[in-house]
């Protein structure tokens, strides 16, 4: 059996804290941002945007962006794995591909991959020749020592001097602004990072020349990647993450129930007429409804349905199926969207400068609704290639240079899906991806909630003051919600456990009368197991004991008693359990219970019965008196007394025949509840 999973992550791996050292986390904070309002989006910098193939995404996130979610996208963040570059769910693996990024962004995938220089060394005088200024150098005092400032400007500075075009500008101003824009809404949304504050110079840098044709659909992808590889092994309260946030959050509202708002409206949507201008997938969540609840109890809450999440709860194919795919229904989808799908299965590195991450879409062949085979075909996505940042590895500046061998392999994948006709996949097989998770939930984590309960707690009978006291009963009951993960957890694995036990000794058991002894042995027990299951989960089933265990003559007549259903007043029981208990202490055999109301005789029987009420019956003194009928015993021993009357009666009678007669038969009509005639 693969394990799945690099001890070189998982060891700081916030799932590793939560499952193995039940640790409790905190939500990461989101940097991604929309386009502000204060920056003024202006129509005359729709052609320069054009010619870099942002202007699908820029218009985007330049009218509105929805409301995320930092509970629900920190749920989905704690199953992301780098080994396998998907998220780890009971559904299988699950992950954000170049189709996604195409439907819900349409950032254009085919060109060359964002790998340059991050030198920037005389960065302020490169600035103020490709935008007109820079950020002024903060003052140092007499003899003091000078800071390092990052190469960047605050959103601040920027929206301070850039944030309305001047009506008389001419086309070169326009440019400027309109560069000075796009440089501020892709630092903000695509390539945001961990301090949420600033736009690096290497992203305007990367605009100098605004028809370089970049592939900024696999440089956004690669850096989400990047920021999933980190922000999933942040454990501090003030941990974040960085990169396209609102693709993260379009792919799992479209394809998880998890953290799903509720699309209230949309805003009219203008596209003047061109095609280009029309809006992506993600248009469908222009306005969503806001979280209102805490955003601690929702990521809880959250944890606990995407452990308990199962493959027949997802939405796998969002986009349509057949001749319906792409079909949004309400508005006309952007054709960008749809226009470079045969790159969408592409085996290849994903790059943006020193992020080299791997697309692999053969292990999620399930969302493109293709057969899923098992296990997936290995790729080492290489830990060093991970380690690699700029801020660690400050001497590499030319990222190109360096990752000149993933940016041919890059190229060539292009090249080659291109050209060559795409691989003929089988269709979604139901029974073959069973199969799949079969292997994959053994191969990986797929729980983080811990299991409420241990192992052996079926073993014995159930305790309640100990269930009471336990670690999990403790967190519920002092906190503000029911955490069900845990309990559905325990109770998957018992009773996976007991039906592979059940199993086992179906096929090990020899035939004849030794074989069915131990099968009645085996049941008793799994039934024990099963009735204190039940429970742990709020039942109160007494422990069942069977018939055939001998015990002292006081301890038969108690049992008798309870298992015979007579009804018993808090009196009786407390004067049994006295005699019960009486009876455990000078039988060595027989530990003493810690309850009375646990004791085997009360155990016997669920409920206790009231008695039925007696019927009102005839006798014949009764009936020769003209009195009212009475309740007598059961008709049984009645008609016994009966016939002991007519020995009596025969016993004084005479020898006379026909007295005899006549008294018989008069006795035989008043039995039959007749007077004589």
């Amino acid at each position: 059996m693969v394990w799945l999973l690099n001890d070189v992550y998982d060891v700081e791996h916030r799932a590793y804290f939560m499952s193995e050292k039940k640790m409790e986390l905190t939500p990461l904070k989101i940097r991604s941002h929309g386009a502000s309002s204060v920056m003024h989006y202006d129509e005359r910098y729709t052609p320069y945007i054009e010619m870099t193939g942002l202007l699908p995404f820029v218009q985007l996130v330049s009218r509105s962006t929805p409301n995320l979610n930092a509970a629900a996208v920190t749920a989905l963040i704690d199953r992301w794995r780098s080994e396998t570059q998907s998220f780890h769910l009971r559904t299988g693996e699950m992950t954000v591909t170049l189709q996604d990024v195409s439907m819900i962004t349409a950032l254009p995938i085919e060109g060359k991959p964002l790998c340059m220089s991050t030198d920037s060394e005389g960065w302020r005088h490169q600035m103020e020749a490709l935008i007109g200024m820079s950020p002024q150098e903060p003052e140092v005092e007499d003899g003091g020592k000078k800071d390092r400032v990052p190469a960047s400007a605050t959103f601040t500075w920027i929206a301070a001097n850039f944030s309305h075009c001047p009506e008389d500008a001419d086309d070169e101003v326009i440019q400027r602004y309109a560069r000075v824009y796009m440089w501020y809404v892709i630092s903000r949304t695509i390539f945001a990072d961990g301090t949420g504050k600033n736009a690096p110079w290497m992203w305007l840098k990367a605009l100098t020349v605004l028809d370089n044709k970049f592939s900024w659909g696999s440089a956004a992808l690669a850096y989400l990647y990047r920021q999933l590889d980190d922000a999933c092994r942040r454990t501090t309260k003030d941990g974040g993450v960085g990169g396209c946030m609102l693709l993260l959050s379009v792919w799992s509202w479209e394809r998880l129930p998890v953290g799903r708002p509720k699309s209230s409206k949309w805003n009219t949507w203008n596209d003047h007429g061109n095609p280009v201008w029309q809006p992506t997938w993600a248009y469908k969540w222009d306005l969503v409804s806001e979280v209102a609840s805490e955003v601690n109890l929702l990521y809880k809450q959250y944890t606990n349905e995407m452990d308990s999440l199962t493959p027949e709860q997802v939405e796998w194919e969002p986009y349509g199926v057949g001749t319906n795919f792409g079909d949004a229904h309400t508005f006309e989808l952007n054709p960008l969207c749809v226009q470079e799908r045969h790159l969408w299965l592409m085996r290849c590195p994903l790059i943006c400068n020193w992020a080299v991450e791997w697309h692999l879409p053969h292990r999620v062949l399930r969302q493109f609704g293709y057969f899923q085979p098992h296990p997936p075909e290995w790729v080492d996505t290489d830990t060093q290639l991970h380690r690699l940042d700029r801020r660690r590895q400050r001497k590499i500046k030319d990222w190109q240079k360096h990752h000149k061998s993933y940016v041919l392999m890059f190229e060539q994948s292009v090249q080659a899906t291109s050209i060559i006709q795409r691989t003929q996949y089988h269709q979604h097989c139901a029974l073959a991806f069973s199969n799949y998770l079969r292997w994959f939930q053994e191969s990986a984590r797929v729980e983080i909630c811990p299991p409420a309960y241990e192992e052996d707690i079926l073993e014995e009978p159930t305790q309640y003051d100990e269930l009471a006291q336990g670690g999990y009963s403790k967190l519920i009951r002092e906190g503000y919600q029911t955490s069900f993960a845990p309990v559905l957890n325990f109770v998957r694995k018992e009773v996976k456990k007991q039906a592979d036990e059940s199993e086992d000794i179906l096929d090990n058991t020899p035939g004849g009368k030794k074989g069915e002894s131990a099968l009645r042995l085996f049941i008793k027990e799994q039934g024990k197991k099963l009735r204190r299951l039940s429970n742990i989960l709020g039942c109160r089933d007494p422990e069942y004991v069977s018939p055939s265990r001998s015990g002292s003559s006081e301890r038969n007549t108690l049992d008798d008693s309870a298992s015979s259903g007579a009804r018993m007043d808090d009196g009786d029981i407390t004067s049994a359990a006295n005699t019960q208990r009486n009876t455990q202490e000078d039988d060595v055999d027989t530990p003493q219970a810690a309850d009375d109301m646990t004791l085997k005789a009360f155990q016997r029987s669920t409920y206790m019965l009231k008695p039925r009420k007696e019927f009102k019956r005839y006798s014949p003194d009764d009936y020769a008196k003209g009195k009212n009928p009475v309740a007598g015993g059961s008709r049984l021993s009645r008609m016994r007394s009966m016939d002991d009357e007519v020995e009596d009666d025969d016993d004084d009678e005479s020898d006379d025949p026909e007295q005899f007669v006549v008294a018989r038969r008069k006795k035989l009509v008043s039995k039959r509840g007749r007077g004589p005639k």
